[in-house]
């Protein structure tokens, strides 16, 4: 569908929490299947997996472990799935990308290290285009690459380096409905516009806390409306930009306990002692979000790394036609009547 003229921006509520810690530990990215199945990527040095949780925060099974060999995973950034349902990972340690169906059965891998073309050096996010080729962020090699999805290289784009097009140790890659490529600028504190082959459009953003800059931008995506979401990993928030790039808002975080978590706590004394004596305006904030997802229902899924959860939000905005609202003005920061 074509994106609006403009939206009635009505609000984005928190709607609730999945996962705890020992279940969705150090989420580091999620994707979306069908019937309601949420696939949580998790990482850490002794535990890396898939977990497939649903809404109401119920376990439909894990996939893959950690390991070197065929099916394992080491060190995974990014999870996306393709409309068979096919799951694949990269993994920046391994320098490769796995594929799995929904039950975990691995499929196969492509990729090699180093950097020529096609060969991948610490690959981080990825996405699919329209045709479902993927787009992979090759970040140690400062560049953008293109494949089809069994592995066959296409194109690839970017330099090491601080100008316009130029990257340093990119993070995250997300393509809108147009097929422009989105790229979070990791060391540079900036997203980047590029074309489908890798041609530069623009960039927005700046090192600092303040609204529209960056802290390490990590994962992003952009919604059928044409907003941009950024996850600004260092300052602990998730940060909204519309079509223009221009800012729209910011998620600190909102959590509550989770379904899982509540159960644990009342089966654990201990924890619950714990729990009890903590400040809990601090236990709903996000720490160190790596990664943001919105899907077609406008829920967003923020994979909280720093607190073993994911927190989901509820976009409510109405598309508008050009009739019903008033034209751009000359000078928005001057007050009308």
């Amino acid at each position: 569908m074509p994106r609006p003229y403009a939206l009635l921006r009505a609000g984005f509520p928190y709607v609730k929490t999945i996962g705890m810690r020992r279940v969705t530990t150090y989420p580091i990215d999620i994707t979306l299947g069908n019937e309601g199945r949420i696939y949580v990527l998790c990482r850490t040095d002794i535990a890396t997996d898939v977990r497939i949780l649903n809404l109401d925060d119920e376990s439909l099974g894990t996939i893959s472990k950690l390991g070197t060999g065929d099916g394992d995973l080491q060190w995974p950034v990014s999870v996306i799935v393709d409309g068979r349902e096919d799951l694949f990972i990269s993994d920046e340690a391994l320098h490769r990308v796995s594929r799995f169906n929904r039950d975990g059965e691995f499929l196969g891998k492509w990729g090699e290290h180093g950097e020529g073309d096609g060969q991948l050096n610490g690959p981080a996010g990825m996405t699919f285009d329209t045709d479902e080729n993927v787009y992979v962020v090759d970040s140690l090699s400062h560049r953008v690459q293109k494949f089809t999805k069994d592995g066959k290289f296409l194109l690839n784009w970017g330099r090491f380096g601080t100008a316009k097009g130029e990257l340093n140790y990119p993070w995250g890659v997300a393509v809108d409905e147009e097929g422009d490529v989105y790229v979070s600028d990791w060391r540079n504190d900036r997203v980047q516009k590029f074309t489908g082959d890798g041609e530069f459009i623009s960039t927005f953003g700046a090192s600092g806390s303040g609204d529209g800059e960056f802290n390490r931008p990590a994962g992003l995506c952009v919604d059928g409306d044409g907003d941009i979401y950024v996850a600004d990993t260092l300052n602990n928030r998730i940060q909204v930009f519309n079509a223009d790039a221009e800012y729209v808002t910011k998620f600190l975080g909102e959590a509550t306990l989770s379904k899982s978590g509540r159960v644990y706590l009342l089966a654990n004394a201990k924890p619950m002692r714990l729990r009890e004596m903590a400040k809990l305006e601090e236990q709903k904030l996000l720490r160190k979000p790596k990664s943001v997802v919105v899907g077609d229902d406008g829920l967003m899924y923020v994979p909280d790394y720093g607190s073993y959860r994911v927190q989901i939000y509820q976009k409510e905005a109405v598309p508008l036609e050009e009739g019903q609202i008033f034209p751009p003005l000359r000078s928005p920061t001057l007050a009308t009547t």
